[in-house]
């Protein structure tokens, strides 16, 4: 909706016809998810107040819900405390959801309803270990009784942190960006600095510290430089040149190394870390699950041995992709663009 609300202003008014049909259609679709996650979140608030639950809407729902400018969402990501969790999601089964994915660490499996969103129930929110902190500086959604959100500050360290730890491929995406943004905006000074603050003792710092500059640069209408060139530039690759990785699920945490090659020394302390630490959902691969079955500490060995492997061996990979997207970065400065060759003669 920001796009389409840029394009009803004629924003930018030197755009083509092509893409411009390409953005319109893009616009259109953010639209008519937005509208379906509006009327599933009043469904859950309807079953929130019946039930005595207190969901609380994560990320992108605070912005469908009560932002001024919603942002596209794949999924919808509400946060309920203990065995309520469970609830909510067999009352979901009883309207007509039904589980789509297994259950991971931090969340139900996401259940999915007919010309609707994926929902996805979580009991804990990843990469961030004050889960319990953050449901007790909760506070009800206004306009919205039964529904919750939380604190200015935790909302915008949890848009943070989700867009630049837990999926580094989205580090300066736009979408992300204006979320964020949307997000700073609702903060008071002390909110910021408290975010700050936190960013400061974080091992991914400078990072978290660029995508909120990026943010708040954006909600003042300022320029600023843009950090994640190279980011982007990455994801145009491994969605072009690349894309066979993504085919295979045994391939795609090679993508993922790809920007923790872009990132610092911390990114990869992570990554092995991660990959060295004992699974905490079931494999995806049925072989590897029935092994943890019937021999627990084998399968858990068995699979750290194979993920560490295969970190060694697509190394290399990663590191040619993210070689590839700096250069490619570099190719076009700020103020450049490259050359448009769909332009008539």
């Amino acid at each position: 909706m920001p796009l389409r609300s840029r394009l009803a202003r004629g924003s930018p008014p030197s755009l083509p016809a092509g893409p411009a049909r390409v953005l319109e259609t893009r616009a259109t679709a953010e639209l008519q998810r937005v509208l379906s996650i509006q009327g599933q979140l009043r469904e859950i608030q309807q079953l929130a107040t019946v039930h005595h639950l207190q969901p609380i809407v994560l990320k992108g729902g605070v912005a469908a819900l009560g932002g001024t400018e919603p942002v596209s969402i794949d999924d919808l990501d509400v946060l309920v405390a203990g065995e309520q969790a469970g609830l909510l999601g067999r009352l979901l089964d009883e309207r007509g959801y039904r589980p789509l994915s297994a259950e991971s660490p931090a969340h139900l499996p996401a259940r999915l309803a007919p010309n609707a969103v994926p929902v996805e129930v979580h009991f804990k929110i990843p990469d961030l270990d004050q889960t319990s902190e953050l449901q007790a500086g909760a506070r009800p959604f206004p306009g919205f009784p039964g529904l919750w959100r939380l604190g200015p500050a935790d909302h915008l360290w949890h848009v943070l942190v989700h867009s630049v730890v837990t999926h580094p491929y989205r580090r300066g995406c736009l979408r992300d960006v204006v979320l964020a943004s949307a997000a700073a905006g609702e903060c008071s000074p002390a909110d910021l600095e408290s975010v700050a603050y936190r960013i400061a003792g974080h091992p991914q710092r400078n990072p978290l510290g660029a995508m909120l500059e990026l943010a708040e640069a954006v909600g003042r209408g300022n320029a600023v430089p843009d950090r994640f060139r190279a980011d982007a530039a990455a994801n145009y690759l491994l969605r072009s040149r690349f894309s066979w990785l993504g085919r295979s699920r045994a391939l795609v945490p090679s993508g993922n190394s790809v920007f923790v090659m872009l990132g610092g020394r911390s990114d990869r302390r992570a990554e092995w870390a991660q990959v060295l630490s004992s699974p905490k959902a079931p494999s995806p691969f049925r072989l590897l699950a029935a092994l943890e079955r019937r021999w627990p500490r084998l399968g858990r060995s068995s699979r750290r041995l194979l993920r560490t492997a295969r970190l060694a061996l697509l190394r290399p990979l990663a590191w040619h992709i993210a070689a590839s997207a700096r250069r490619l970065a570099k190719r076009f400065p700020r103020g450049s663009e490259p050359p448009d060759h769909t332009a008539a003669p």
